[in-house]
């Protein structure tokens, strides 16, 4: 007995000295930073929105990695580079030369619409890439003597107004159009989406004619960090499965690959698809 008892007092006393308490490795925590800059008006959802739901996508497929997105008023865009920068930048026309100085070069253009991909080169290198696009369209009442309207923008500007009414915002000029059926309107995708809507519910009964010449309303993505995570993030972004999604926003895909087959939004993206644009520097 007194054997016994000396025996199992050593084995227990060796198996608590020998044994290692298991602790769950820990997951290094990275956060990336994303500034969403917006210079013109999109569709029926915000891009804001669109970026964060694939973030989120990405976070669960790689622990430890987070984004932290964050609208940017482009007004405050200066102030703000002199004392951070973003790893992932969004922006629309209009701030890119602000920007350019910041960026890195894209070694990929994922599947862009040549036409498309070349406004996003500058010196020859590629450093901004369109991943939304959006587009102008004529609404009319279809009366005679009408005044032509549209709306005052610091950063896009549709062609062809010399002979328009500019009107404090896009959203006055809508709101014109809306309620006097004496004034047409050179709109955008965001009008669109308003007209096309009162169309729907017999409040208006406008014909919607897209412009096919050009656009400037496009969204692009670029990268001040260089590492395998923007990159996801950015071919994610561009992924024709992702791109589908552009239709739950009523905006249009930078890809080849067509994502509206009737109505009006099959209008506006055929005619996006010959569209113009100008350089986004």
């Amino acid at each position: 007995i007194l054997f016994l008892s000396v025996y199992v007092f050593v084995f227990a006393f060796k198996s608590v000295v020998n044994f290692n308490i298991y602790t769950k490795p820990s997951i290094e925590t990275k956060i990336y930073s994303i500034w969403h800059i917006e210079t013109f008006e999109g569709g029926g959802k915000s891009r804001l929105i669109y970026l964060k739901n694939l973030a989120t996508e990405i976070e669960k497929e790689n622990k430890g990695i987070l984004f932290n997105i964050s609208q940017i008023q482009p007004q405050k865009l200066e102030s703000l580079l002199e004392n951070s920068k973003p790893d992932i930048v969004s922006f629309g026309f209009g701030v890119g030369k602000t920007l350019l100085p910041y960026l890195v070069v894209q070694d990929n253009s994922y599947g862009v619409r040549d036409n498309l991909i070349n406004s996003g080169i500058f010196a020859n290198k590629l450093y901004a890439i369109p991943y939304i696009i959006g587009g102008y369209a004529y609404f009319s009442h279809n009366q005679t003597n009408s005044q032509t309207i549209y709306g005052n923008n610091d950063f896009t500007h549709p062609k062809n107004t010399e002979n328009c009414i500019v009107y404090p915002s896009q959203y006055e000029a809508y709101k014109t159009f809306a309620n006097n059926k004496k004034v047409n309107l050179i709109g955008t995708s965001r009008d669109l989406f308003r007209v096309n809507n009162l169309n729907e519910i017999g409040r208006l009964s406008a014909t919607i004619s897209p412009i096919d010449d050009y656009t400037d309303l496009i969204q692009y993505i670029a990268s001040v960090k260089n590492d395998d995570i923007t990159k996801l993030f950015i071919s994610s972004l561009l992924s024709s499965e992702y791109q589908t999604n552009l239709t739950d926003y009523h905006l249009f895909s930078t890809l080849n690959t067509k994502i509206y087959s009737t109505g009006i939004y099959n209008d506006m993206e055929n005619a996006i698809l010959k569209s113009s644009s100008p350089n986004a520097f």
